[in-house]
């Protein structure tokens, strides 16, 4: 196989040519289309369907601007990543600044200290006005719940896991159209129309009869990421991660992020594991098998019968333990009384709804049986957990355990299994400052240019906790939409 360096990554997204004049800007970028014959002009261009370039269509909409919204996908198949999720949203524990203070500190720690501070600021003080803003077009929320082992709360969209956000994404869609929003579908951005000045004025596109060229006062970039592009993952992140499972949407390929490298914006976090979220998922539904608030409460037992983290940090640290483990198939163990907690009995149900199959037992022998482990590895394994186990933690376990740690002791036995990685999604993408406005690598503002969700970069940082990519959509795509259409009076 021909290798894919970063060098002809980053030379292979620089090409330029001379000016062409569409109206009264002259176009110096976006000449590996020819000039397109068909031309619209409107305030705002988004590009992506999801939950942020569905927020920043709507908000812009909202506040008087001329939107429309392509979306490569048919009719149906609308949404994104964001269509597949779990739906939960994580929120401050209070609306006041000691909360906000509190949600910030959560995700500082949990990105080691790496993730964007400023942009988590802005989340942290703007997602339960989102939550407004999401109740305020339709959409019904279940209450508050704890997201344990953080301080922070998260919030489900109604009816419940992997079951809301198709119902979301309805609500926020027909009130767009409502308002005179307009949506193209099976059009494919390609590249970006930048005007002599520098400034971005508009995206040129393939669309069924050919080329056709979106002028407006502000593009933004809301397609998500590139867990779908095989050639990206194993030239940035490593040779071998083109073969892990997508559990996500295939054709999330990186378009918004290599147009918008090619108009000089720099791409961040991209490389290597920290710029994968990777969640441990049953193979039978890749997409929706995720027992992701579970996984803190359960032991994480590989093949030889044998635990190989502190499951408390959380699903993400999971899925990536799981890589290195011996064929990359796991169980989640756990008993009577832990199914009973709301986190460990919704992800049961969730699997019971979708009719996947989970390990059921009266004795610990009995269910390594089942989950295709030696029964006295596991017996000894779950016994020296259990005395480990004191006031909620194990720091003396092999490997220690720092919160929620609880005894598997009183039967019935369950599992679920097997589980087996798959990227959910990328951290990586383009920088942007807090009002979503994309930048160069030396902090240079592209005009005319943003992006939010899952496309911008360095929010997050290797892990994060549940419920902060959709928050980041919600937040970043309200943001990006308003400041977008204020540039239909500013220029």
């Amino acid at each position: 196989m021909k290798k894919f360096n970063r060098r002809q990554f980053l030379k292979g997204m620089g090409v330029t040519a001379g000016a062409l004049t569409v109206g009264p800007l002259p176009i110096v970028r976006a000449s590996l289309l020819p000039e397109s014959a068909r031309k619209e002009t409107h305030n705002v261009v988004v590009i992506g369907s999801g939950l942020a370039g569905m927020s920043a269509a709507l908000e812009a909409r909202l506040a008087g601007a001329d939107v429309i919204l392509l979306e490569k996908e048919p009719n149906g198949k609308d949404g994104g990543n964001s269509k597949l999720a779990l739906g939960g949203i994580v929120v401050p524990p209070e609306r006041t600044k000691a909360g906000f203070d509190i949600y910030f500190e959560d995700f500082q720690k949990k990105s080691t200290g790496m993730g964007n501070a400023e942009l988590s600021r802005v989340i942290a003080e703007n997602v339960w006005d989102g939550i407004d803003f999401l109740k305020a077009n339709g959409v019904d929320l279940l209450p508050p719940d704890d997201a344990l082992p953080y301080r922070v709360k998260v919030i489900q969209v109604a009816p419940g896991q992997f079951q809301g956000m198709p119902i979301l994404l309805g609500k926020l869609k027909a009130r767009y159209l409502q308002e005179g929003g307009k949506i193209a579908y099976g059009v494919k951005a390609k590249q970006l129309v930048m005007a002599n000045s520098g400034k971005v004025i508009g995206v040129r596109a393939m669309a069924s009869r050919g080329t056709v060229d979106y002028l407006a006062d502000a593009t933004i970039v809301a397609s998500g990421g590139y867990a779908g592009n095989r050639e990206l993952l194993e030239a940035l992140v490593d040779p071998g991660a083109g073969h892990m499972m997508v559990r996500g949407v295939p054709w999330a390929t990186g378009d918004g992020l290599l147009m918008a490298r090619e108009a000089g914006a720099a791409l961040i976090n991209m490389t290597g594991i920290t710029a994968l979220h990777v969640a441990a998922v049953s193979p039978d539904a890749p997409s929706s098998g995720n027992p992701a608030r579970a996984v803190p409460f359960c032991l994480g037992i590989n093949k030889n019968g044998v635990r190989y983290l502190d499951e408390s940090l959380g699903y993400v640290a999971h899925g990536k333990a799981v890589l290195k483990q011996p064929d990359q198939k796991v169980a989640l163990i756990f008993d009577e009384v832990v199914r009973k907690d709301p986190a460990v009995a919704g992800a049961v149900e969730n699997f019971v709804r979708q009719g996947i199959k989970m390990a059921e037992a009266n004795t610990l022998q009995e269910l390594a049986a089942q989950i295709s482990v030696p029964p006295d590895n596991l017996v000894k394994t779950v016994t020296d957990f259990n005395n480990a186990v004191k006031d909620g933690k194990a720091p003396a376990a092999n490997p220690p355990k720092m919160a929620l740690a609880y005894k598997v002791a009183t039967p019935k036995f369950y599992a679920f299994y097997p589980l087996v990685p798959g990227i959910t999604l990328t951290f990586g993408g383009i920088k942007v400052n807090a009002k979503g406005q994309a930048l160069e690598a030396d902090g240079t503002l592209i005009p005319g240019l943003f992006a939010a969700g899952e496309c911008a970069g360095g929010l997050y940082y290797g892990d994060y906790i549940g419920g902060a990519s959709l928050a980041n959509c919600l937040v970043m795509g309200r943001i990006t939409g308003k400041q977008a259409a204020a540039m239909k009076t500013s220029g």
